[in-house]
């Protein structure tokens, strides 16, 4: 689809939203941050005056004025988005959502928006856009599928100035396996990879954006925010072959099975890989069973953790605690089995999730006795909040052992402890690339629960983003559209059963191939 010709005079904003799922309400400019809204902006007129936001990084300035307005957002964001685009929709602007929920949902959506996308931006932000200037804007956009030869060079000159690694890329979507609880399985996305020369384009125009006077990490440091590099092995092999001249350090996220070849681990760390983080998930086979992770084999953990740093690279790996399987014995045993298998400190630790739409969710909804805690909201299905009746434990039981296992894993003791071995295995190496990961990843870890949260569906603290939009009296047409736009969206009544509204999520396979944690127009 070709870029639109004429923007002239446009005035184009583009949020990523953000609610601080750790309800502490401070805004961070960490590594991982969106990077859908380079890749809108370059769908769009050269000559529209876009501004760029990221809501994780700054308040957005709520003094500008719109012509048109994109927003994407999480699960737990949709609240704060929808208010977002109340308050411009009522300055003059017309707003679109993107995202997994606006593919999955779209009608519930629809009120908040004058547009919802469903799929991929490629090929449907020209189309929305052309619209927009006819004065013709559609209430819905699907994109046909993903074309992966389709995506222009993101503006990467947009975010360059504050990212603390402007060099961000995507070369596929999606991933091949159904695990039970992702997004990407609930939107029904398979993996799609892009040719290894447009990547190699990307990071080439992401260095020229940067300038030669930056700071050598951001010429020098990328990162891959595909949901799994490592979805296809052949294109991986390719990819590698054509980064290895570029003498580029990057990190990339691949699932278990990446760990398991020596030979592509080799090939990886050639190319310049020198940081993996794998969803680890679970020690408890029950578990990992339940989630439908079997490529995850715990057999081979501990052989996988080593392959890694064998060949020069870090490894990180996120755990989840299954409300449906884990007992309080084997959450309190999780500090030995990370000892056990090399890893020490996991790069985090959150509940599993039924985010609404996946396969997780609506198993759930379908037993007999209610599987989710009562008065569940929108907001607290964001990983980090108990929304799921734990079958073995009380609720307060659940979290409280939560607590206690966050001061164990990210004490200073711990972390030191994990610096130290990772530190004995990478110098005599000459490898420094990965400690640099590793030091940043262990400062920015903390035990630190933000006072007042019960971790809790329905009792949870309120994010302190919910209270920062700037609305006057004069932007509520009455009373019960003030209560609709301010009250939190919930998911499940005062028993924990899933309200109507929520089972009939849109099965968006067939209209994207996109990644649910980097895209705005079809996340």
């Amino acid at each position: 689809m070709p870029i639109a010709t004429d923007g002239s005079g446009m005035r184009i904003g583009i949020i990523s939203v953000f609610t601080d799922h750790h309800r502490r309400g401070a805004h961070h400019r960490g590594v991982l941050q969106p990077q859908v809204g380079p890749l809108i902006a370059a769908l769009l007129p050269p000559d529209a005056e876009v501004d760029l936001v990221n809501d994780a990084w700054d308040e957005p300035d709520w003094s500008r004025d719109y012509d048109l307005l994109f927003l994407s957002c999480l699960h737990s964001d949709f609240d704060r988005a929808r208010q977002i685009s109340h308050y411009w929709r009522r300055r003059g602007a017309k707003t679109v959502l993107g995202g997994v929920l606006a593919s999955t949902y779209p009608d519930l959506c629809t009120p908040y928006f004058d547009a919802i996308v469903v799929g991929d931006p490629e090929a449907t932000v020209p189309v929305l856009y052309a619209d927009f200037r006819r004065n013709r804007l559609q209430p819905r956009y699907v994109s046909p599928p993903y074309d992966p030869a389709s995506s222009p060079s993101p503006r990467y000159d947009l975010a360059a100035p504050t990212q603390v690694l402007p060099i961000g890329i995507e070369a596929t979507r999606g991933c091949p396996f159904t695990c039970d609880f992702c997004a990407l399985t609930g939107a029904g996305i398979r993996h799609l990879s892009r040719p290894a020369h447009s990547v190699v384009r990307d990071i080439l125009a992401a260095r020229r954006a940067v300038g030669r006077s930056a700071p050598w990490h951001k010429r020098n440091v990328a990162i891959f925010y595909d949901n799994n590099l490592g979805g296809n092995f052949n294109h991986l092999r390719g990819l590698c072959d054509a980064l290895a001249p570029l003498r580029l350090y990057w990190g990339a996220c691949v699932t278990f099975n990446v760990l398991r070849d020596e030979n592509l681990l080799a090939r990886l760390s050639r190319a310049g890989c020198r940081a993996l983080f794998v969803g680890l998930e679970s020690f408890n086979p029950a578990a990992i069973r339940d989630m439908g992770k079997h490529q995850n084999l715990l057999r081979e953990v501990r052989a996988g953790i080593a392959r890694c740093h064998d060949k020069g690279m870090l490894l990180f790996a996120g755990l989840m605690l299954s409300p449906r399987e884990d007992d309080l014995s084997y959450i309190a045993g999780i500090p030995r089995h990370l000892r056990e298998s090399g890893l020490h400190v996991p790069a985090y630790v959150s509940f599993e999730t039924p985010f609404p739409g996946t396969p997780h969710f609506h198993r759930l909804a379908l037993e007999t006795a209610p599987a989710f805690l009562p008065n569940a909201l929108l907001r607290d299905f964001n990983g980090y909040t108990l929304v799921t009746r734990p079958l073995r434990a009380e609720p307060e039981a659940f979290v409280a052992v939560y607590r206690d296992l966050l001061e164990v894993l990210f004490s200073p003791s711990a972390r030191l402890i994990k610096f130290a071995k990772d530190a004995a295995h990478f110098l005599p190496r000459g490898r420094l690339m990965p400690l640099l990961y590793d030091l940043y990843e262990l400062a920015s870890e903390s035990p630190r629960i933000a006072p007042g949260r019960s971790l809790i569906a329905g009792t949870d603290l309120p994010p302190p983003e919910y209270g920062r939009i700037p609305f006057c009296d004069g932007d509520f047409s009455n009373e019960a559209e003030r209560n609709d736009l301010l009250q939190p969206l919930r998911v499940t009544d005062a028993q924990g059963r899933v309200l109507p509204q929520w089972l009939s999520a849109r099965h968006a396979g067939a209209a994207s191939g996109t990644s649910a944690k980097a895209r705005a127009v079809g996340a």
